[in-house]
């Protein structure tokens, strides 16, 4: 049987969700069965060689003027006819609109476009365009059932064409009691100190702000607690401005951006989440298999993640008073806080195993390609 080709268009690779889960595609669908290749914008740190070392080749098209650019376009056509893919899968706008471009000047490629935002702020311009392409898609994956909403309700896509796939984050180990001592020792971490963690970009959509300004509160319960941020993002400054006006300066540690993140989770004794809207947040699955208590706000695709709330608490969005009462009732109840624990781990493995996400993507390929071969 000959190989399956696979062309992912992406918009850049860098560290994201998006190009994690091609790093768990081209552990488990190897070169016996399938041949894939990637447009992208750009392609920086390490995820591009561990690409390269599974067998993907990898196209760097450069920046584009607009999603509609026509020299863009061109270039991604170019080779997409020369590697003549069974399957363009398109994800993250700007790879969303290369492989419906890629679609269309190929007929018979089976398209797949992947959603992987909680797109609340999108213009109708932008959704007119989203609906178009995924009408020349011939499957339409959401991350998570507000995702599949959004396809359904707001772009208006047939249900067949739906497919819900969950977003999917492995298991690592946990770091070393040495590197535990490195990392508190950098951080300035003393013993006793009771951490409150959050990782991600540090921009407005996080707002990280709201778990600043609800560290005065933690603290008047919590005297030793402290916040750990881990990214970087253009609100840093501003948020370092913020811990000088709540003088909390010094209960406050920017960690900056972690190439490798997960060895700072066993660091925390709460995961606070605080996005004003969010696709599916990869993060809480990263704390949950950590063993991290979760708090996160009410929003988009989290209470899938926290099974409406079982596997750890919500809270509404931008709302600073209710997050503070949630992490000082999790610190001041440890029964509570390990059960908020143990049911995040449970609900990590079983529901976002990277198995089960290889298998559901590899089961689409499969089907896809049948259509198009029989």
């Amino acid at each position: 049987m000959s190989r399956i080709r696979v062309l992912h268009t992406l918009c850049r690779i860098h560290s994201g969700g998006v190009e994690q889960r091609r790093i768990l595609l081209a552990q488990a669908l190897g070169q016996d069965r399938y041949e894939h290749a990637v447009i992208c914008q750009e392609a920086d740190g390490p995820i591009p060689g561990v690409l390269r070392d599974a067998g993907w080749t990898i196209h760097e098209i450069g920046l584009a003027h607009s999603i509609l650019d026509p020299a863009w376009h061109a270039r991604a056509h170019a080779i997409a006819r020369a590697f003549q893919p069974d399957i363009a899968h398109g994800a993250v706008y700007e790879g969303e609109a290369l492989a419906c471009s890629i679609g269309l000047r190929i007929p018979r490629v089976k398209v797949v476009m992947e959603e992987t935002s909680d797109p609340v702020d999108r213009r109708w311009t932008g959704n007119a365009l989203m609906r178009a392409m995924c009408m020349r898609a011939d499957a339409c994956i959401g991350v998570s059932p507000k995702v599949t909403g959004y396809l359904r309700e707001t772009l208006r896509i047939p249900q067949r064409k739906i497919h819900l796939i969950n977003n999917a984050v492995p298991s690592v180990p946990p770091p070393s009691l040495a590197r535990m001592a490195e990392m508190r020792a950098r951080l300035g971490i003393s013993e006793g100190d009771v951490i409150i963690g959050s990782v991600g970009r540090v921009d407005g959509n996080k707002r990280f702000s709201d778990i600043i300004r609800a560290l005065p509160m933690i603290r008047s319960s919590q005297p030793r607690a402290r916040l750990l941020i881990v990214g970087d993002g253009p609100d840093r400054v501003m948020l370092e401005r913020l811990t000088e006006e709540l003088d909390v300066t010094g209960a406050v540690i920017f960690a900056g951006y972690q190439g490798a993140p997960r060895d700072y989770y066993h660091l925390m004794d709460v995961f606070v989440l605080a996005s004003a809207h969010e696709a599916f947040g990869l993060v809480l699955v990263e704390a949950m298999l950590s063993g991290v208590p979760v708090v996160a706000t009410e929003v988009g695709g989290i209470p899938f993640v926290l099974a409406e709330g079982k596997a750890g608490v919500l809270v509404p969005a931008k709302q600073h008073a209710e997050l503070a009462n949630a992490v000082i009732r999790l610190l001041a109840d440890q029964s509570s806080a390990q059960a908020f624990s143990s049911a995040g781990l449970e609900r990590a493995l079983s529901a976002f195993a990277p198995e089960r996400y290889v298998a559901e993507v590899a089961q689409l390929y499969a089907d896809l390609v049948r259509q198009e071969r029989a």
